[in-house]
């Protein structure tokens, strides 16, 4: 049985093509608190999900609001976001980094804290949502995708955040998970198996294309991936957009903030939302109420609000 099947009842009418919206929320570490912005103009604009596809820091978000689908749930989530400190996922001190590595010879931090975050803010299981979410993992014991769509919520959650070399995989059962962006960061081909026929997607991988590589190891490997990351998006995008009605929101142009960096959290959630609002205010949604289809990289306000690439 299919995933809208279980846990959809609506039936369509003769003739009718029943309409479902699946956002798809990306990852990027502390670049995951943008979306927090966008969702929260989408919803105040009354774009709500059917449904919810969620990827590494995007996962927490996604499974946020399945769980109650309305701007309480934003304001919940942007508390959340926002008491977040570095040290608590990544403790710099280089005596607790060295005992770290040395116990688990793969990571310098403990994959069991994003366990205990999601644990401590989500439902216990996919059971209790509202909506259906599916999360997306990496499985590291059988080198492919795993998404969740059952069980335990803060494992799931927990699975698709280990990001590779700063968290130890997390293990549950016998195999092993890490974060859900080394297989699909933005996850449009499972919102296409689970019955989209229109998508929402938001995309927070994106680097500052005006700021200088940081030449550093730590920055040439962090910009690396994130061109990497974006390319493959675009490259879905386009392979996935005959088959259903994709709007991809781009928040992040310019914000050039590393994904471990959680004190620009505030910043990130405002300017997301202030240039959201501004895109839907600006033509960005139809008569009907619906976001426009096509890319969608969000701008400053004192320069031309978005620059889209129609479908």
């Amino acid at each position: 049985m299919s995933w809208w099947r279980r846990r959809r009842t609506r039936v369509s009418q003769p003739g009718e093509k029943l309409r479902r919206l699946v956002f798809v929320l990306g990852g990027g570490g502390s670049r995951g608190a943008c979306s927090v912005g966008v969702l929260k103009a989408l919803l105040e604009a009354g774009v709500k999900p059917d449904g919810l596809v969620g990827c590494s820091s995007g996962a927490f978000n996604a499974v946020a609001l399945a769980a109650k689908p309305d701007l309480e749930t934003i304001a919940q989530l942007a508390q959340v976001w926002r008491s977040i400190r570095n040290r608590d996922l990544f403790d710099r001190n280089p005596l607790r980094m060295a005992y770290r590595y040395m116990r688990s010879r793969n990571s310098f931090f403990d994959s069991r804290y994003l366990r205990t975050l999601a644990a401590m803010n989500l439902p216990a299981t996919f059971d209790q949502l509202t909506l259906p979410c599916a999360v997306i993992a990496t499985n590291l014991t059988r080198a492919r995708k795993e998404i969740f769509t059952t069980g335990s919520v803060p494992d799931a959650v927990a699975a698709s955040s280990a990001i590779p070399g700063l968290f130890n995989p997390y293990r549950i059962g016998n195999e092993e998970f890490v974060d859900g962006a080394v297989a699909e960061n933005v996850g449009l081909a499972e919102a296409i198996q689970l019955g989209a026929t229109h998508i929402i997607a938001i995309d927070n991988s994106t680097s500052n294309p005006r700021r200088p590589p940081n030449h550093t190891l730590t920055g040439i490997l962090a910009q690396s991936i994130q061109i990497m990351l974006g390319q493959r998006t675009l490259e879905e995008y386009q392979r996935f957009s005959e088959q259903a009605e994709i709007c991809l929101l781009v928040p992040n142009v310019e914000f050039g903030t590393a994904g471990t960096d959680f004190s620009q959290v505030d910043r990130l959630i405002d300017e997301a939302y202030a240039r959201t609002s501004a895109f839907l205010q600006n033509g960005g949604l139809d008569a009907r109420g619906r976001v426009e289809p096509g890319i969608h990289y969000m701008l400053p306000p004192r320069r031309p609000t978005v620059v889209s690439l129609a479908q």
